[in-house]
């Protein structure tokens, strides 16, 4: 079924077990007809071998206890990922975004209880942590995560994370934030140290392949009313009730859940002063991807000229977010 571009014995801690996970992956992948590239099947075998790694096995026994899948957007990190999550049963795995896991941490502090009665319930007794969209650009943030990240792999967890970019190039390089970036560095090493680090990034942007053919639900200049032939009954809501009132991730993933559709009116061309409301709109599209929640937007320009106005020091601290969340809203505007 899978052209396997590495053989098993490249990877260390491979079982009896892997190869049949790695043609259950494959065939889950393939649902629909789709063909893996050569890096997706890479990943698939690394998937495969950490999959069938026997539930609390040591730290150094038969490989990295994790993997860090990066690439660019739209190349089929995250399908990847839960194609393994699917495979495995949710039983025994704890899946989330980056958000959601530093939510839930926060609220346990609420609840009371040492770190170890924490984790007891942010991790239950799942053997893996899958984490989509690892960043931190707070050093609290990157602090949290690697606590958890230690707790897990003490429990004897695997873990598999995806990102955008390479561990060590996800702090934004910018002045004012350099000095922070001793907060993130232990937060890269661990995960360096613990994960095979893997690129996923072939020259396809599937998301967007998949959507070539519908235009999107994106109307510049649009009418105080929308176009007969534009979907009904959605709940509307304007850019800047929703994107410049104070809002956290949770706010934002109890929104898509919700669901039908939404209807954001008033897009604005994305500028400096747009800072906050550009956090924001990160959050709620990781959300609305995460839910799958159908979008369409009345915007005062196109999307093209929405997204070209940022200030360099604003693109360079938010570029790695917001190449992402592009592609996702342009996905969700044509579902």
């Amino acid at each position: 079924m899978l052209a396997r571009p590495l053989p098993f014995r490249a990877l260390p801690g491979s079982t009896p077990r892997t190869p049949a996970l790695l043609d259950a992956l494959d065939a889950r992948f393939r649902t629909g007809g789709d063909v893996p590239d050569p890096d997706q099947c890479n990943a698939l075998i690394h998937l495969a071998r950490l999959g069938s790694r026997p539930p609390g096995r040591p730290v150094g026994a038969g490989g990295a206890p994790g993997l860090f899948m990066w690439g660019g957007v739209g190349r089929g990190k995250t399908r990847l990922m839960d194609t393994l999550g699917q495979a495995l049963g949710p039983a025994q795995v704890r899946r989330l975004h980056v958000a959601e896991l530093l939510a839930a941490v926060h609220r346990s502090a609420v609840g009371g209880g040492d770190w170890a009665q924490r984790m007891d319930t942010l991790l239950g007794t799942a053997r893996m942590l899958l984490l989509d969209e690892f960043h931190a650009y707070d050093g609290a943030d990157a602090l949290i995560l690697l606590r958890v990240f230690e707790s897990a792999l003490a429990r004897g967890m695997g873990c598999v994370l995806t990102a955008n970019h390479p561990p060590a190039a996800l702090w934004p390089d910018l002045p004012h934030l350099r000095q922070q970036a001793r907060h993130y560095l232990p937060l890269a090493a661990w995960v360096e140290e613990h994960c095979t680090v893997l690129r996923v990034d072939g020259e396809q942007d599937y998301r967007e392949r998949l959507a070539a053919d519908a235009p999107p639900r994106w109307w510049p200049d649009a009418p105080a009313t929308l176009p007969a032939s534009s979907p009904g009954g959605w709940r509307e809501v304007d850019f800047d009730g929703l994107f410049r009132q104070a809002r956290g991730p949770a706010d934002y993933t109890h929104l898509a859940a919700a669901r039908p559709g939404l209807l954001i009116r008033g897009f604005p061309k994305l500028a400096s002063e747009h800072m906050d409301s550009l956090r924001r709109l990160v959050w709620f599209l990781d959300a609305a991807w995460e839910a799958r929640q159908p979008l369409a937007i009345t915007a005062r320009a196109s999307v093209e000229e929405s997204f070209s106005g940022l200030a360099p020091e604003l693109a360079a601290l938010l570029g790695k977010d917001l190449a992402r969340s592009r592609s996702r809203l342009l996905a969700l505007c044509r579902i």
